[in-house]
């Protein structure tokens, strides 16, 4: 039994080696990954980030709000951390990671809606797998993401299993950028095709997302760092189609006026009324992403909101 036991560790070993030289080698080639979800990750991880102001949110942050515009009219320094197709509770956590690695901003734009304080996991996962080996992203997302045993601990196996995924299959491709400052602006244009399907939207918040929230809101006060709530762009119709918009608007502001938040709304914006902006009903194309930009840096400047950030 013993020599039966020491065979096939001397068979395991060595394949566990290569294994594991395969796998960090391999996860090092495809932080540098133009493919969005993983480049969204690089200059967060590399601590190449010193920004006076923040941009948080989804999607709906991450191709809506252009730092370089907010830039040129407010004369900082603005990077944007939205993550796509995620919830209050997955932007937390990057926002967490990011903290461990870059300079702490004196500004958070925090972009909210009617899907931001719900609960939501797993989506486009692989952009974690080159960062298997960083302890920060154990911490934050392993305990909730739908990552499985051998994914998280056997060296390659989350590369091999999800081989077919077109993701992973072309995860090394060029290592020319896409992003600016976190930002994409959307070349694409309106298809309505899922906005006549959805009958309905409800403004649905989860217990623990709202707890992380309020610690978010929290920590940021005890640190000196102020926040901005800013309602970015839906097309009209998605707006009437939110059943309890008053729910919403109320629990918003019962944060604001806890933590003494400003709130910007542009849910009524004109451009709001003309789907030429939008893509589809909830995301902006990039020239309504630059004209809501430039109305929301000009109305950051016109408040005073950002006065003596520089100091």
């Amino acid at each position: 039994m013993k020599k039966f036991l020491y065979s096939i560790i001397l068979f395991v070993l060595p394949v566990w080696v290569i294994l594991t030289i395969a796998d960090y080698y391999y996860s090092q080639a495809a932080t540098k990954s133009n493919y969005f979800h993983i480049e969204a990750w690089y200059d967060l991880m590399h601590g190449k980030i010193d920004a006076d102001v923040v941009v948080m949110g989804s999607s709906r942050a991450w191709v809506h709000i252009n730092p370089i515009i907010l830039d040129s009219i407010l004369g900082v320094n603005t990077y944007n951390l939205g993550i796509d197709g995620s919830t209050i509770n997955r932007q937390i956590k990057k926002y967490n990671i990011f903290r461990r690695y870059n300079q702490k901003p004196k500004f958070i734009i925090q972009n909210i809606d009617y899907s931001s304080l719900s609960y939501g996991v797993g989506y486009a996962r692989e952009q974690f797998f080159p960062y298997f080996w960083d302890k920060a992203i154990r911490e934050e997302f392993f305990p909730s993401e739908p990552i499985t045993f051998w994914e998280k601990y056997v060296p390659f196996y989350r590369y091999y299993h999800n081989f077919d995924n077109e993701t992973l299959h072309g995860i090394i491709v060029s290592t020319t950028r896409n992003l600016t400052k976190g930002y994409q602006g959307q070349e694409r244009h309106w298809d309505g095709t899922a906005y006549r399907k959805v009958q309905s939207i409800r403004f649905a918040p989860n217990d623990t997302t709202l707890a992380m929230f309020d610690d978010y809101l929290a920590k940021a006060k005890a640190e000196g760092i102020k926040v901005i709530f800013v309602y970015t762009p839906l097309y009209i119709g998605a707006t009437k189609k939110i059943e309890n918009l008053k729910e919403m608007h109320d629990k918003y502001q019962e944060y604001a006026n806890i933590y003494d938040i400003p709130i910007l709304d542009y849910t009524y914006m004109n451009i709001c009324y003309d789907t030429t902006y939008f893509y589809n009903a909830t995301h902006l194309t990039k020239t309504g992403a630059e004209i809501f930009s430039d109305t929301l840096a000009n109305d950051i400047k016109r408040l005073g909101i950002l006065n003596g950030i520089r100091e």
